[in-house]
């Protein structure tokens, strides 16, 4: 049986590329983002994404939390995972924060969170002189992950995922795609009793575009197990593009 970890799982954190010398237009945060989710896509897809957007000091380019723009909240998520009735179904329409503005889209990839982003950041700053509007935090709790075998036999129809803060077993189904199995939550089921996503991501733009990757459930955290080594895989593609690990090669001693 897969385990949820209690009170979320091992992080690996990962710091954007360092320009390089000589190095031309500078690439935005936004851009940044896009290619770290590019790197994480044959392990997580997000099913959602949220947003928060700030007025970055142009000196700095840090969030000043004194300035905010007018529509700071912002929620872009699957169509197809909304208002579901069953529940196996999926439920991944829960903004965290106040008058997000919500937006379906028919399915999320890296390139529509970039786009979107671009949408959400195109609002004017009530401090022009001085500040930019950019997204300062953004977080994938809804995501779809990548289930390797052996876990995933074709005669297998859910994985057994005992659930962390209650004593429960949900039954969460397995998604075929072109030949490879995937999880996806939070169903409906998931949310009543408090589960979190297979894996969830969050992004933080405070002066350094950082990503943060949290394996929730212990198929991906297992020393050993597959999972494992799909997680490590796709952490070393984002080394491999330049990105940096800061945290969590205590628990992942194979990026040490």
């Amino acid at each position: 049986m897969v385990r949820e970890h209690k009170d979320g799982g091992p992080v690996l954190t990962f710091a954007e590329p360092l320009p390089g010398p000589g190095a031309g237009s500078a690439v935005s945060a936004g851009e940044r983002l896009v290619d770290g989710v590019r790197c994480l896509w044959p392990l997580v897809r997000p099913l959602s994404a949220e947003a928060v957007i700030g007025c970055l000091d142009r000196e700095t380019g840090y969030p000043d939390i004194g300035v905010k723009p007018r529509r700071p909240h912002w929620f872009v998520h699957d169509r197809a995972a909304d208002r579901p009735t069953r529940q196996q179904a999926l439920d991944v329409v829960d903004p965290w924060h106040v008058d997000p503005v919500i937006e379906p889209v028919p399915e999320l990839s890296a390139e529509v969170v970039g786009a979107w982003l671009e949408r959400a950041q195109a609002q004017a700053s009530p401090a022009p002189e001085t500040h930019d509007t950019g997204w300062t935090d953004l977080w994938f709790n809804a995501t779809r992950a990548l289930v390797p075998r052996p876990y995933a036999p074709e005669a297998t129809a859910h994985v057994a995922l005992d659930v962390a803060e209650v004593r429960w077993v949900a039954n969460v189904p397995l998604q075929w795609r072109e030949g490879t199995a995937w999880v996806a939550g939070p169903t409906r089921e998931m949310r009543q009793v408090g589960a979190r996503a297979p894996i969830t991501l969050h992004a933080s733009n405070h002066g350094q575009v950082e990503l943060a990757v949290s394996a929730n459930w212990s198929l991906w955290s297992e020393d050993g197990s597959p999972g494992r080594t799909a997680l490590v895989d796709v952490a070393r593609s984002l080394v491999a593009d330049g990105w940096s690990v800061t945290h969590g090669t205590d628990f992942f001693h194979e990026l040490a």
